[in-house]
């Protein structure tokens, strides 16, 4: 008998609407073209929330994705958004009221989160992690390690109590992956994924996100620099298989000029098969996902 492959899913897909750009160049019908050619049977379409001047953008994506349900029924289409993380009591940048019109809610820290040890709640959703941005510079150059964990690990565990959230993406963008590689020689404080998760805290936010569904992405993006920078994320995601949390998978494809992206998962997988994390907590089906 022949051996049939796995149907994959890339949950962190955006159409480019959010900039109100795009808005002809790229429908969702293509992206769902693509990912059947990368063997993808379920998607997200989670393009950045930036506030209700953007209620146009989620009623078009809505009638898009009707439409592509009706063209290719034996396909699973989602609408979430990405929306960012503003404190470190897990506050995030969009309304209940328009997250509940979603199908489910990616959250990210793209901006370090205030409240905290490094930055009062004036600055909230004013420093990017952006090595370009002169906010960002200045932090790193005056970085408290000790403060800088403090509020990630506070944020990330506040997250996971947060009713909202289906997937945690890219959990550890910040600090893991950015602070490797924009921290002076010497400064760096990182030489595993324990100086940022140690087991009494591991236990806590690991804890909290088994009993509420939230699954952690493996961003397919950030793994493109090679698997000699893995071995921190490997040994992440073994800690996630062993608590029993949910899996998610993303590309993180930019439309359209990222189009062929779409379901192309290679490095992700290999990660998940490195970490021996188990088929079963990988979110494949859209009922494995904590949905609103």
């Amino acid at each position: 008998m022949q051996k049939t492959e796995p149907f994959w899913a890339d949950l962190h897909i955006h159409m480019g609407y959010a900039d109100l750009i795009n808005w002809g160049e790229c429908s969702v019908e293509d992206v769902v073209d693509v990912a059947i050619k990368h063997n993808v049977r379920l998607i997200g379409i989670v393009d950045h929330y930036g506030g209700h001047g953007q209620d146009r953008m989620i009623e078009k994506l809505k009638e898009q994705i009707k439409q592509a349900r009706k063209k290719f029924p034996e396909f699973d289409i989602l609408l979430g958004m990405e929306v960012n993380v503003l404190t470190v009591d897990g506050e995030i940048s969009i309304e209940p009221e328009i997250a509940h019109k979603l199908d489910f809610l990616l959250v990210g820290m793209h901006t370090i989160p205030a409240g905290g040890r490094c930055f009062s709640l004036e600055m909230k959703g004013k420093v990017p992690i952006d090595p370009s941005d002169l906010l960002f510079q200045s932090f790193l150059q005056e970085l408290n390690w000790n403060d800088l964990i403090a509020d990630w690990q506070k944020a990330t565990l506040s997250l996971m109590n947060n009713p909202l959230i289906s997937i945690y993406a890219h959990p550890v963008q910040w600090p893991f992956v950015v602070m490797r590689k924009f921290l002076p020689k010497g400064k760096s404080f990182i030489n595993g994924i324990e100086d940022i998760i140690p087991p009494q805290i591991a236990q806590d936010i690991f804890s909290a996100a088994k009993k509420t569904n939230i699954a952690w992405e493996v961003n397919n993006d950030f793994l493109s620099g090679g698997k000699n920078s893995w071995s921190g994320l490997i040994d992440l995601f073994r800690i996630v298989e062993k608590f029993g949390v949910k899996v998610s998978l993303g590309t993180d494809a930019h439309m359209p000029d990222e189009l062929e992206r779409v379901g192309r998962l290679d490095h992700a997988i290999e990660l998940l098969r490195l970490a021996e994390v188990s088929k079963g907590n990988i979110v494949l089906r859209k009922d494995q996902l904590r949905m609103l």
